[in-house]
């Protein structure tokens, strides 16, 4: 009952609504899609698998059957043709300048401070 509603709100995208719906609509429908994509949400795992496509064709890192989906997120990163380099092409012009690398090197430990005199 709730995909069909779901279904429904999301047809507003798929077409030409521009003078049939206003503002004022758009909004409601974008309410009501919140709504139901919130009541939704507890089922969002049992309705995927309820299609019952293997992890292997899905090919994604968070959808696996076995949940464990850091370690697999750790593990395509490592597979991941732009990590065989190290640094990555474009590291020394696009990160390299925005990098704290005093804080790097301190392992990432924020140095204490003087208490406040307030």
């Amino acid at each position: 009952r709730y995909q069909r509603r779901v279904h429904g709100a999301h047809i507003r995208d798929q077409g030409n609504w521009l003078g049939l719906l206003t503002p004022t609509h758009f909004a409601a429908a974008d309410a009501a899609m919140a709504g139901l994509l919130a009541a939704l949400r507890p089922d969002a795992v049992a309705l995927v698998d309820a299609f019952d496509i293997p992890d292997r064709v899905l090919n994604s890192s968070i959808g696996g059957f076995d949940g464990d989906v850091y370690n697999e997120l750790y593990q395509a990163a490592r597979r991941a043709r732009m990590n065989d380099r190290d640094p990555f092409d474009g590291y020394e012009e696009a990160l390299r300048p925005h990098l704290d690398l005093a804080f790097l090197r301190a392992g990432n430990v924020v140095p204490a401070t003087a208490p406040s005199k307030l």
